[in-house]
């Protein structure tokens, strides 16, 4: 074989190796609420492509997590207008603003701080056993204005990282706006891997570039992987998301501290 053939035969392979990193990270932040980023956004910097179009060629694809997930939902399945407000009037500014500020960002110290608050939140899953079981009824107008910011701080870490807030959005649409479990994974899936993600591709791709070529396969494998992760979520017990959640947070979370390290 001589090297131009080598070099083709290698693009084939690096297709595969993101078929099946994509599909497998997707099909587990579908179940989780988040996390696709931890393995999908470091392969993609494995194989050749520079920090600024890594991120956006992995916003790109995961835009397609949301639709893969919403396109399992049953044709019942109704969103809370109020809850859908909070997650595009603040978490979508905070996305594009994030997205343009993230070359000012200390990445170090960002990554260490969220790698410490993820592992936290694994250890609030463990030990909270009623975590998303109930939702919280007549949520006050305080209440939701404290959510409000969070998801807007959220909308603004999901700007300038490739992964984590999906864990944490999750987690505020639970504990502070009152969603139970699922129903929390599902608005998070939708509207900060689909929405936000969409609008951190967009501005990323207005400041640098995107790797087309590799879309097509990624799309399809994230796609792919959400149907079925969401086929699962519908089948599975709150119990057992509880502990797939804790194993993807402990592990993103220490992912992350070894990156910042």
């Amino acid at each position: 074989m001589d090297l131009p053939q080598f070099f083709e035969s290698l693009d084939y392979i690096k297709l595969s190796i993101l078929f099946v990193t994509s599909f497998m990270a997707n099909l587990l932040a579908a179940v989780s609420g988040g996390g696709a980023g931890f393995i999908q956004f470091p392969v993609l910097i494995i194989l050749g492509l520079p920090f600024a179009t890594a991120l956006g060629t992995h916003k790109a694809a995961v835009v397609f997590l949301g639709l893969g997930s919403l396109a399992k939902k049953h044709s019942r399945y109704s969103l809370d207008k109020t809850i859908c407000l909070i997650l595009l009037l603040a978490g979508c500014p905070g996305a594009a603003l994030g997205s343009l500020i993230i070359v000012e960002v200390p990445v170090r110290i960002a990554e260490l701080t969220l790698g410490i608050l993820t592992i936290m939140l694994a250890g609030y899953t463990f030990f909270k056993k009623s975590y998303g079981e109930n939702a919280i009824e007549n949520i006050s107008t305080k209440r939701k204005i404290f959510g409000t910011l969070l998801i807007f701080l959220l909308g603004l870490f999901s700007g300038s990282f490739s992964s984590g807030t999906g864990f944490f959005a999750t987690f505020v649409l639970t504990t502070v706006l009152g969603l139970k479990l699922k129903d929390a994974i599902s608005y998070s899936i939708i509207f900060v891997a689909a929405v936000w993600n969409a609008i951190g591709a967009v501005t990323l791709g207005a400041v640098t570039s995107i790797q087309w070529s590799w879309l097509p396969v990624m799309v399809i494998a994230t796609s792919t992987g959400a149907y079925i992760g969401t086929s699962l979520l519908n089948k599975i017990k709150v119990s057992t998301v509880r502990a797939i959640i804790m194993i993807s947070a402990v592990i993103s979370g220490v992912l992350l501290i070894s990156r910042a390290l």
